[in-house]
């Protein structure tokens, strides 16, 4: 089994699962099982797995995208925390506190789905840590991350019989 098969294979699964789970919660109106959501979360990375192992995958070009996508935002909450003016010696602005000042509807929905579905440690020491980071760290990871997966692979071609 070639790793493009597994690739589609694993999308149709995490598509299917994803869409049971939200065809349940619409037809019943409260929340399914969460190992529906589970499963196409589980699914869905083994299928980025396998788009990153084969050479000749479109994901790539995806992940290249997304990591100038990511330097982008990185570069502007680098520029945001440089401009402002320092006050209480406060150093880079937590991607929490964006979060907080941008978006509070949904860091507190994501707080409540976080805790409903998954697990509610999950959401205090897990992602509160990740989230109290600088985001402008945060954004580089992620840049440097995609970058690194998404880059284009060096064939090697090797000729037995060349005399």
């Amino acid at each position: 089994m070639t790793s493009s098969i597994l690739l589609k294979v694993f999308a149709g699964l995490a598509g299917l699962t994803a869409t049971a789970y939200f065809w349940l919660w619409y037809s019943t109106g409260e929340p399914a099982n969460p190992w529906l959501l589970r499963a196409a979360a589980a699914s869905l990375l083994i299928a980025l797995v396998a788009s990153v192992v084969n050479a000749e995958t479109r994901p790539r070009l995806m992940l290249r995208f997304l990591a100038a996508l990511f330097a982008l935002v990185t570069l502007i909450s680098f520029a945001a925390d440089v401009s402002r003016p320092a006050t209480d010696g406060e150093g880079a602005i937590s991607l929490m506190q964006h979060l907080q000042n941008l978006a509070p509807a949904f860091l507190t929905a994501l707080e409540r789905t976080v805790s409903r579905s998954i697990s509610p440690a999950a959401w205090n020491p897990v992602l509160t840590t990740v989230l109290s980071l600088p985001a402008t760290m945060i954004f580089l990871v992620l840049a440097i991350g995609c970058g690194v997966l998404g880059r284009p692979r060096r064939r090697i071609r090797i000729f037995a019989n060349d005399y």
